[in-house]
Formats: structure tokens, sequence, C-alpha cells
């Protein structure tokens, strides 16, 4: 394996998506965070905007549109807009890279995006947006299909390896770091004078703020996936200690069976299973000395750490998305219409015709009554449509 490692780390030339793959994988050279294999085509990673977007020419952040289909915001002419990526990006002394904006992007009117990145980077990523044409432009953020929305490749991100030889990967580079993002530039924006607009940029200063100092929580995920690296540790210092053999392999009754119990984290399950498996076949301690399991059980230890930082970037995306403001497309009444009166058409006739009888006809019920039961359909409709939505998300 070793061997192997010494040609992989003299790689020169770009990556294409089969490496951006087998990085994800063994958690070297270069770190996505979240990664999503759909995003790694060609010879690029496809990287996404969140919704912290800010306006050069305004000097403050720029509203977030949304409607039913789409995330969005406007890009007015001449103007140039600021956002960082959703994803964290770490890569090693091996690495180098460039940023390229998306055809699409391009065809829209957008200005080329262009930049470098330098090899031992960590951190979100800072990308700067033109619109050098006459007329607004919308940014598309994300987009909403069945209840759940997806984010949009904003720029490609291509990288090479320089052939320069490369330090072992170790865990200690799978945390977020805070800030997690390019502070020196975002608090040199939010330290300008006010101007005319005090209140805007007050508290655009305060969400900056705010972002960077985010810290994220220790939720019952990150408890789990500590409890497997303490025991995949406890199994270390038991063969370190000389123990027997037996007592090794019982520490790990019961983890391979309550991880399989677990919906998705595969590669995890892999690396596990593959790990427990040379400790369940053991026949002596040394079969499990560091050159035998050392490569195995680092695997499981970062693989744990990076589904640990995939949930403090989750928190993070979602922290800014509390702090900036969501604009709905249209008016109040715009909005009502098309989220509840159009899809409950035929409840709402139904109610017409229900009043109608009832109004009209010849029974015996009070007005309250009357009142009641014509809104039955119409109420059932929209409650049975909210419940879908909710299970959807």
């Amino acid at each position: 394996m070793s061997n192997e490692y010494e040609k992989e780390k003299k790689k020169v030339g770009p990556l294409i998506a089969a490496d951006y793959l087998e990085a994800r994988r063994d958690l070297k050279d270069v770190i996505i965070v979240p990664f999503d294999e759909k995003k790694a085509k060609g010879t690029g990673y496809n990287l996404s905007p969140s919704t912290l977007i800010y306006s050069v020419n305004k000097k403050r952040l720029v509203k977030v549109h949304q409607n039913e289909k789409e995330i969005f915001v406007w890009i007015d002419p001449n103007d140039t807009v600021l956002t960082i990526s959703k994803e964290y990006v770490i890569t090693e002394e091996n690495i180098v890279g460039t940023f390229h904006s998306r055809v699409r992007m391009s065809a829209d009117g957008l200005g080329n995006v262009s930049t470098t990145l330098d090899p031992n980077w960590k951190g979100k990523l800072l990308f700067a947006i033109n619109n050098p044409t006459k007329r607004r432009i919308k940014l598309r953020i994300e987009e909403k299909s069945e209840g759940k929305t997806k984010s949009i490749g904003l720029v490609t991100m291509v990288l090479s390896w320089t052939g320069k030889e490369n330090s072992k990967s170790g865990d200690s580079s799978l945390h977020l770091d805070n800030p997690p993002m390019r502070t020196d530039i975002w608090k040199d924006l939010s330290e300008r004078p006010a101007g005319i607009r005090a209140k805007e940029y007050e508290k655009f200063q305060d969400i900056i703020q705010k972002v960077i100092e985010f810290l994220p929580e220790k939720k019952e995920r990150h408890n789990d996936l500590q409890k497997l690296i303490d025991s995949v540790n406890e199994v270390r210092k038991s063969i370190t200690r000389k123990d027997q053999l037996c007592y090794v392999q019982s520490l790990t009754i019961g983890l391979e069976e309550a991880l399989r119990q677990k919906e998705g984290d595969q590669e995890l399950k892999n690396k596990f299973l593959c790990w427990n498996k040379k400790i369940k076949d053991a026949q002596k301690l040394d079969d499990l000395t560091e050159e035998k399991i050392g490569d195995i059980e680092s695997g499981v230890i970062r693989e744990c750490r990076y589904l640990m930082m995939c949930d403090e970037i989750e928190q993070h995306d979602k922290y800014i998305r509390k702090l900036i403001d969501q604009y709905w497309e249209g008016s109040g009444r715009t909005r009502f219409f098309k989220k509840w009166i159009l899809p409950n058409l035929t409840a709402f006739v139904a109610f017409l015709v229900i009043v109608s009888m009832l109004f009209w006809g010849k029974n015996d019920y009070s007005m309250t009554e009357k009142v009641l039961l014509a809104l039955v359909t119409p109420l059932m409709t929209m409650l049975v449509q909210w419940v879908n939505s909710k299970f959807k998300k």
C-alpha cells in the first residue's frame, strides 16, 4: 500500500471526475465538505453559492427571493456581488487550482469568474460575480422540486496535481476552523462608513460578525461518531498493552450490527467493516500490528471526522439562512393565491357549491352549522396539502 501511495503522491496534471471520487473515498489530496458525486464532472467540480450575497455598488446584502420553483437574487446592471461557497474545501500541498464560470452563467450575461486556489487551502471560498450588462440578471441559488431544494452549481473548480511530494494526511485537518471564510475581505467591507443607509449597513455588520463568530453545536450525530472513534482508539490501546486477543475482539461486538442498522454513511460502513474484519479474523495479536491495520484504522477515524465536519458545515449554512431574510416573489395576496388557492381550486369550487346548497336550499341547519359545514371541504384539503409538504421536507 505504501508503494502505491508513493506513486500516487507524485501525480502531475488535472484531476478528472474519477480522481475527485477517489479523493473523497480516501480523504486525501482534496477534501470537499459536503461532497456530492453528481457535481464531479469532466475535469472539474461544481461549487454552489450560499445565500450570503453582498452588492459592491450598494454596499449591503442583496435581497434573496424565492418562489415555488427556485431561490435567487437579482444582480443590478454594472454591479458586482460577492458570495461564499456552500462547500468547505481543504487542499493539501500537492494540489493547486483555478475557478471558471459555468457556461449557463456566462450565457445569461454575467462576467467570467477567474481566480486561483493555492496549496494548503482550508475554508469556504469567496467569489466575485460581475454583471457588465445594462439589464439586471437573475442569479439562481437553488431549485425546488417535490418539496426539496437542490443547490445550483455556480463555479467550476479545476484542480491539478503539482507533482510535489505530499506528507501523509492526518485527521487533524478534518475540523471546522473558525472563522470558516475569507474574513479579511468581509471585515474590510463591514468597516467602511455606513453612509446614507446606516440601518441596513449596521444590519450587514451584525450579520458578518455573527457568521464569523459561529460555533457549531455537538449534536447527537457528533456524539455517535465520537463514540465510534473512542471504540477504535480503545482497540488500539488494548493491542498496544498486549491484552488478550479475545478481549480485543470483544471490544467490537455490537458495533458492526449497530452501524449496519443505520441508514446512509455507506463509506463509513465500508471502512469500518474492513477494519473490523481484520480484528475478528486475527489469530494472534501480531496480526494486528500498526503495519497491518494502521491505514485501515486511520481511514475509519478520518471518515468519522469528515462526517462530523459535514454536520458542522450544514449547521453553518443553516445559520446563514436564518440570518438572511428571504422574500417571496409577488405580494402577500399573490403568494397566498399561488400557494393555497390554485392547488386547492377544486376544493374552493366545492365550497361555493356547498354554500349555495346550504344557504339557498331547504334545510333546518343554523347559520353557524351552515358555515362550519361549508368550510369542511376546503380546510381538510388545505390541511392534507400542508401535512404532505411537511412530510416531503
